[in-house]
């Protein structure tokens, strides 16, 4: 029998990083159209809000490099400049090998305002991309990095898009997911420990 609920003053905690939600959608198997990266800023799904946010923070705390890299198979021919007031575009950084083969990986990095907060600090998710690719016979193999520093450290990890696959990418970051994936406001985990990825047949949450 799981122990009663201990009261707490502050957040639920969160894998410390950048955290949040962004949509991720596909062309139909056997299908030429695009990739969308969409982070729907101001919208929410059905399991919470969209958006980006660095957990585990103060009003003090120094919050710099962020970044997100994401790996796909099969790539797309090329990715629309990003339209963003907040993120570059998403440029090439070269290949990943992962269980599914290689995958062709994309970098943004953050150059909008930071105001730290304690608890959660939100940043600004306006960013969406499109890129042409074909998918084959069967769906598509998405991956995504996200990578913060805070106060001097650096804490990053990965997770398969459309699955609950967690993956630290350093030792600072924690191994594995804590059993509270929430926040104040409604808001989950982009890594927490529940399968709610789906969002539609060739959408996903990551």
């Amino acid at each position: 029998m799981a122990a009663p609920a201990q009261a707490s003053s502050g957040p639920a905690q969160q894998p410390p990083g950048l955290n949040g939600w962004i949509q991720f959608s596909w062309p139909e198997r056997n299908d030429s159209r695009n990739y969308v990266v969409d982070g729907r800023a101001g919208e929410s799904h059905q399991y919470g809000a969209y958006g980006l946010w660095v957990t585990n923070t103060t009003s003090s705390s120094v919050i710099e490099d962020i970044r997100i890299v994401l790996h796909y198979l099969p790539a797309p021919s090329s990715w629309s400049p990003s339209s963003s007031s907040a993120w570059s575009n998403l440029s090439p950084i070269g290949t990943h090998t992962f269980p599914e083969g290689t995958h062709q990986s994309y970098q943004m990095t953050y150059t909008g305002p930071v105001t730290p907060a304690d608890g959660v600090t939100n940043l600004v998710n306006d960013l969406r991309f499109t890129g042409a690719a074909r998918v084959g016979g069967s769906a598509p193999s998405i991956y995504i990095d996200r990578y913060v520093t805070v106060d001097g450290v650096e804490l990053a990890f990965r997770r398969r898009v459309g699955t609950n696959i967690y993956t630290p990418l350093n030792t600072n970051t924690p191994p594995n997911m804590p059993n509270t994936p929430t926040v104040p406001g409604g808001r989950r985990s982009s890594s927490a420990a529940e399968e709610f990825e789906a969002v539609g047949e060739n959408a996903a949450l990551g």
